[in-house]
């Protein structure tokens, strides 16, 4: 049996930006709707963070992702099952109030899951862990201990894998019990990887210059024998970097290709002024989401001094709170805020 995972699809991303909507109908449409005809799949397991805001929807968005996604599952009889992750929940303390449930209401073939359990999927028993919150922080772990399922799948925050680029997890939950298990999949952190039996899937789209150059997807898993996960790329980036030199040319049709997306020009040589003008010209008039020309290197965080130690934000916030009593508690309130402030801001 193969079962199509996904998971932190962020619909309404960017405050409901529409080049993302039309970016995620792309890849919906043309790249996963196919291959699930393709495969014959008939179960989608989705990982938790369907929806980006967790204070309100925008309708426009909403429908989109009925349009492009829901809709289409239901048509080909596709049964989903959806782990709520942290952005779909309204309190951060509980489960109870959140927005699958209150959006997706009119599709039969989907079922959320609000409480850590077992479920057969692919013709497997899995253990399933939607988001691990005070409320049922207790209760998830014991559940965890006493299946003897053969696979988990979950939103989990675990320490020692990267969040984002750059910074690892210390202050979430130890990974050490999930060791029982022959495979387990979770959402969540944005950046694919995988150590020992655990693998973060990362999420299907780019969604900020941090994914600059990442590969983002969807994963397929056969549970056929000792059981195999493949992950499909997503060819549709978001991002793209031109470094400028005098010689730099784009045809016509480069520029059609970048239709859509977020364009950094990195001058590294400009000694024909009118050349570099023109350039911009038709980068102005081409359909792009966003044009930054960056002309002075040193405000290029992708092109430092090697001997420049640069500390990312986190480090800094943890360091500016090392000497409080309580540094551990108000570091943790300090890194929600500033993921959060990430999901929102980051451009």
């Amino acid at each position: 049996m193969k079962v199509l995972l996904i998971t932190d699809q962020h619909f309404g991303v960017r405050n409901d930006n529409l080049h993302y909507v039309e970016r995620y109908r792309k890849f919906y449409t043309e790249v996963v709707l196919p291959k699930i005809d393709e495969e014959g799949i008939t179960e989608v397991l989705n990982l938790g963070d369907t929806f980006d805001r967790r204070k309100g929807v925008n309708f426009a968005s909403l429908e989109a992702a009925k349009e492009m996604w829901f809709r289409p599952l239901q048509d080909r009889g596709v049964k989903m099952t959806m782990l709520l992750g942290n952005h779909d929940i309204y309190f951060k303390n509980t489960l109870r109030v959140n927005s699958p449930e209150l959006l997706l209401g009119e599709f039969d073939n989907i079922e959320i899951i609000y409480c850590p359990g077992e479920r057969l999927i692919g013709g497997k028993k899995m253990m399933l862990v939607p988001w691990i919150c005070d409320e049922n922080r207790e209760t998830t772990w014991e559940a965890i201990q006493d299946t003897d399922a053969d696979y988990c799948m979950g939103h989990l925050e675990l320490n020692g894998f990267d969040p984002i680029p750059g910074y690892t997890m210390t202050h979430g939950d130890d990974p050490t019990p999930l060791q029982k298990f022959k495979m387990v999949c979770t959402g969540h952190y944005h950046v694919k990887s995988t150590k020992s039996n655990i693998t973060y899937l990362g999420n299907p789209c780019q969604l900020y210059w941090n994914d600059y150059g990442q590969k983002r997807g969807f994963h397929i898993l056969n549970t056929r024998g000792k059981g195999s996960l493949k992950f499909y790329e997503n060819p549709f980036e978001t991002f793209h970097k031109i470094y400028y030199t005098d010689e730099t040319s784009l045809s016509p049709v480069d520029i059609k290709n970048l239709d859509g997306m977020y364009v950094k020009v990195i001058v590294e040589e400009k000694n024909d002024q009118l050349k570099f003008d023109s350039l911009v010209r038709r980068l102005q008039a081409a359909d792009l989401a966003d044009l930054k020309i960056i002309e002075d290197m040193a405000y290029d965080l992708d092109d430092v001094d090697d001997d420049v130690e640069i500390a990312d934000t986190l480090t800094i916030l943890e360091q500016c709170v090392s000497d409080f009593e309580n540094k551990e508690g108000i570091f943790k309130i300090l890194k929600s805020l500033y993921m959060e402030a990430s999901d929102v801001c980051a451009t």
